[in-house]
């Protein structure tokens, strides 16, 4: 095995527009002592002929690898299980990261001596960029991940910051992923990195989060996945959630992180009617969200506890009373319109 300090993983899915960002992404690095793992997932273009005409003369290391199952989350457990560095880092296709992106990652897992450590973002719209910065920065315990970090993830609390918990802008030694088998669910294609990182955070003993600039800019497309409307979105929230409840349970955390959890779990119907209004035509639409409410009706952990005694905006509790009372109709021009709104950002 070759002595990299990390290996960078990179997957591209119908990529080819977007070969020469992540070039300049990695050429620019500060950092030389790096692997590049570009997993190509199916990709229906000529993304794979780009990347190699491309990649031609690279003065870095990498390898063009092709991706045996569908999806993200393949592509990138693909990554890890052929990486040969002692740590991994990852970046998506379309997004940018500032020259010592790797440099910053490497210093401190290094410096601080802790497995994981994660730094700021900013998001990119069309005419805009908002800066996400850690409030707590520092090297924390896994004490603190379980008493303050992952909470925030799960459901914030007003006055709390909200916690986004995505794979790039985060370094993490490999062995820590090896040693407790902890892989990316195939079977999940939104949020697939949430409950990867949380099981990571709960297997460290200490982890560092970077104070400073943003490190990594993420671009927010009008094209982009969450953008799209979502087939079979019910089913896929059944299964994550089926999952983030294992997981909480499996790590005896339900029961401390009950009604942050199960607001959670509210805010899910709220998604699954945005994404509902994002269907071909109005008549799709409102079956989905007639699926939404039987699949509401059957909810045995919301239905067991008082909405109003969860942590949920009015916005959403109000919702969820137009769902429960069958108010489907004026459900879908309520989000058909809020949707409408938050898509102008992209425009």
């Amino acid at each position: 095995m070759n002595n990299y300090e990390i290996s960078l993983i990179i997957p591209v899915h119908n990529s080819s527009n977007f070969v020469d960002t992540i070039y300049n992404n990695i050429s620019s690095q500060i950092f030389t002592n790096f692997e590049v793992l570009i997993i190509n997932d199916h990709s229906r273009d000529n993304t794979k002929e780009v990347l190699k005409k491309k990649f031609k003369n690279a003065k870095f290391k990498y390898r063009i690898l092709s991706s045996n199952s569908n999806g993200v989350s393949a592509a990138r457990n693909m990554g890890i299980e052929k990486s040969q560095g002692k740590y991994v880092a990852f970046i998506d296709d379309d997004d940018e990261i500032v020259p010592d992106y790797l440099e910053i990652l490497h210093n401190h897992v290094t410096n601080d001596n802790t497995p994981i450590a994660l730094g700021n973002y900013s998001e990119i719209t069309q005419d805009k960029e908002t800066s996400f910065k850690f409030k707590d920065t520092g090297i924390f315990d896994n004490e603190w991940v379980i008493n303050k970090l992952i909470p925030q993830t799960i459901f914030p609390l007003e006055g709390e910051q909200s916690v986004w918990l995505p794979v790039w802008r985060t370094i993490i030694k490999r062995d820590i992923i090896i040693s407790n088998n902890i892989k990316f669910d195939e079977k999940i294609s939104q949020a697939e990195d949430f409950l990867f990182m949380i099981e990571l955070l709960l297997k460290a003993e200490h982890i560092s989060i970077i104070s400073g600039k943003s490190i990594y800019f993420y671009n927010r497309r009008q094209s982009s996945a969450m953008n799209k409307y979502i087939e079979n979105d019910i089913e896929k929230q059944k299964y994550f959630h089926k999952r983030f409840c294992d997981l909480l349970n499996k790590s005896n955390l339900y029961n401390l992180y009950k009604k942050r959890y199960l607001s959670n779990r509210v805010k899910m119907y709220s998604t699954l009617i945005s994404n509902a209004t994002r269907a071909s035509n109005k008549k799709v639409g409102i079956q989905e969200i007639k699926k939404s409410r039987e699949l509401f009706l059957k909810d045995n952990y919301v239905n067991s506890t008082s909405l109003k005694s969860l942590y949920n905006s009015k916005s959403i509790q109000f919702a969820i009373y137009l769902l429960r009372h069958n108010q489907i109709v004026l459900l879908y021009s309520i989000y058909r319109l809020k949707e409408k709104k938050r898509l102008n950002q992209f425009n």
